[in-house]
């Protein structure tokens, strides 16, 4: 199986992009956009957990969800950690309302093997990723010996890095639940748009349940007219009527059960479309994103610079776009369910 995996593992980095760069905020941060959809039985095995699959009676009684009904708005949200093992983990809240560290609980454990079993299978992806991004550290030094780690710290293009390495990356999970009445008014406004944190510069976003749609600017380099993404509808809705090559899109993305994307949230503007829709018919989405302290995070922006910030997302950027993600198989995630503590 080690052998399966590695030959697998070897195709994960291709030679030439296989994924566009778009650009996000203020159109000049480049930005990734991987679609994808997990295995139908891995799927079902998900929504075998209790969390996904309970009553809403039962909902209402499950001590981790932060209730935020306002009927006829629906919405609960839990916080958990991904990491293997099955003791809290100390971190922020990635609820930006919220903001404060706790000890964060371990989510269901199958939900937590997934996870690992994400970071395992796309191993490579995520070793080259750390890797151009300690290269990119304005204190990287060639000779190993030589490098100052004293100084490394003080770069942003390090800390992340080091993120990946501690294996934090999608170990922060917001597990959302929206019923009844839609947020077409909050969109329509401009209230529902907004950008993530630096915890979502790398966010897989995993629909369980109902329909939502992810709407987002972006801004390509060249014309681009309505596109049919293989996995589900995608559209990109040019924002005015220029006839230049460079203009923002407001891009239409959904996302029906068992869908999954894999982007940088913190790079581009984006808002969740929901529908009018019952319990029977709830959302449910996982967004896992980077696990950090709030002493990290502000570590992180101190040290921060224009030029380190424009090193990390074009590393970020050009290591997606030939990265040939991989969704683990129920065989795997089950695997990594034996392992868990």
């Amino acid at each position: 199986n080690n052998n399966n995996n590695n030959n697998k593992a070897r195709k994960l980095i291709l030679d030439q992009p296989i994924r566009s760069i778009d650009y996000g905020i203020r159109s000049t941060t480049p930005v990734v956009m991987i679609r994808t959809s997990l295995d139908e039985e891995l799927h079902h095995r998900l929504l075998e957990e209790h969390l996904y699959s309970c009553s809403e009676e039962e909902l209402n009684h499950i001590p981790e969800l932060d209730n935020r009904v306002k009927p006829p708005v629906y919405v609960y949200e839990g916080y958990y950690h991904s990491l293997p093992t099955s003791n809290s983990v100390y971190s922020r809240n990635p609820n930006p309302l919220i903001g404060k560290d706790f000890h964060k609980p371990p989510a269901p454990s199958f939900t937590r093997a997934f996870y690992e079993a994400f970071r395992v299978v796309n191993g490579e992806i995520f070793d080259r990723l750390k890797r151009n991004l300690l290269r990119a550290s304005e204190f990287f030094n060639d000779d190993n010996a030589t490098n100052n780690t004293i100084l490394m710290e003080e770069d942003a293009c390090y800390v992340l890095a080091k993120w990946i390495e501690k294996g934090y990356h999608f170990g922060d999970l917001s597990i959302q639940i929206h019923y009844e009445k839609g947020n077409e008014g909050k969109l329509t406004s401009g209230v529902a748009w907004h950008t993530d944190a630096e915890n979502s510069l790398l966010h897989l976003a995993v629909t369980l349940r109902g329909s939502r749609v992810l709407h987002s600017r972006r801004t390509r380099r060249t014309t681009t007219t309505t596109v049919r993404d293989a996995n589900s509808t995608l559209l990109r809705r040019p924002k005015g009527q220029e006839q230049s090559t460079t203009k923002e899109e407001e891009v239409l993305e959904r996302q029906e059960p068992g869908n999954v994307y894999l982007s940088s949230s913190t790079l581009m503007r984006h808002a969740p479309r929901f529908f009018d829709t019952d319990y029977s018919n709830r959302v449910i989405a996982i967004h896992a994103r980077i696990l950090y302290t709030s002493a990290e995070v502000d570590h992180f922006r101190r040290v921060r610079t224009k030029d380190s910030w424009s090193k990390l997302t074009n590393v970020l950027a050009s290591t997606l776009a030939v990265a040939d993600l991989q969704m683990p198989s129920l065989a795997q995630v089950e695997s990594q369910l034996t392992m868990l503590s």
